[in-house]
């Protein structure tokens, strides 16, 4: 039976189940953090708060890399961003970083004995289905963008809204990607071998690549002009791989990628910013689907 307390940071009663088929939901404009146990490991709980509108459509909001020391988990990145919104809203913490205070980011994939993409993606289709949304939208800045794309992936019909995203582990920096490969695959050595064992899971430009085996979704890509890097080394490979041309992407009825200036580097849109390519991409999901 699921259980009830509540959490002062979050403003929410919380309420602990085996999952979103059978936890109760709050009503329509009140907020729930739900903690949806793990049968086999305590630390792969996913924390997710909950907030419930009057709206068709569902947006799972994901969380990027974080600096362990500055944050306590869980991470419920953009809610002072998007709470507003009229979409019903579901913020989602990365279980993964609860194997180990090391991990700054692991792209809510897991450690290998556990694909955390999978299990989320069924926990957001089972509530979904109990709301009667009719889209599912993912969203999210670089590792969290990198989420957003697995998770559509995963869910026919939605739509995945990634800001500046990874879309491969082994082509992050050195240090996040060692030390997600040494907590959570360390039986591989390096990651050539953990892309041999768990490459639908550590590498998108794969998981999407043109065939009859590519999900059934969109991804609007949302890119920050000073960031060049992530752009040649992530943004290109994924569209490339996924059969389009990334220099002639107008008119195509599944992929995007358009460009607003963040600030120099790899940096996240400012609130503002995320707000209106949020409601440009719902916009454009509109038109094409």
């Amino acid at each position: 039976m699921p259980s009830s307390t509540w959490d002062e940071r979050a403003e929410a009663p919380v309420v602990e189940a085996t999952g979103f088929a059978e936890a109760p939901l709050p009503e329509v404009g009140t907020r729930q953090l739900t903690r949806l146990t793990h049968p086999d490991d305590p630390r792969l709980t996913i924390d997710t708060l909950l907030l419930r509108r009057d709206h068709p459509d569902l947006v799972v909001v994901l969380h990027g890399a974080l600096v362990r020391k500055d944050v306590t988990l869980p991470r419920f990145e953009w809610l002072r961003t998007l709470r507003e919104r009229p979409e019903t809203l579901l913020f989602v913490s990365d279980p993964s970083l609860q194997v180990d205070e090391a991990i700054p980011l692991a792209w809510y994939i897991g450690p290998q004995e556990h694909d955390v993409t999978a299990r989320l993606a069924d926990e957001v289709a089972a509530l979904a289905g109990r709301l009667g949304a009719r889209r599912t939208v993912f969203t999210g800045s670089s590792g969290g963008g990198y989420a957003s794309i697995a998770l559509a992936a995963h869910t026919p019909g939605s739509l995945a809204v990634p800001f500046s995203p990874q879309t491969r582990v082994s082509r992050y920096e050195r240090m996040p990607v060692k030390i997600f490969r040494t907590r959570l695959f360390p039986e591989h050595p390096d990651m050539d071998s953990v892309e041999a064992a768990h490459r639908d899971r550590v590498d998108l430009t794969h998981r999407w690549a043109a065939g009859p085996d590519q999900p059934d979704a969109c991804v609007r890509l949302v890119h920050n002009s000073g960031d060049p890097g992530h752009l040649e080394d992530h943004v290109r490979p994924f569209l490339s791989a996924a059969g389009v041309d990334p220099d002639d992407l107008e008119g195509h009825p599944r992929f995007s990628l358009v460009f607003d200036d963040f600030a120099d580097g790899h940096s996240p849109p400012r609130p503002a910013q995320m707000r209106d390519h949020l409601d440009a991409a719902l916009a454009w999901h509109d038109a094409v689907r």
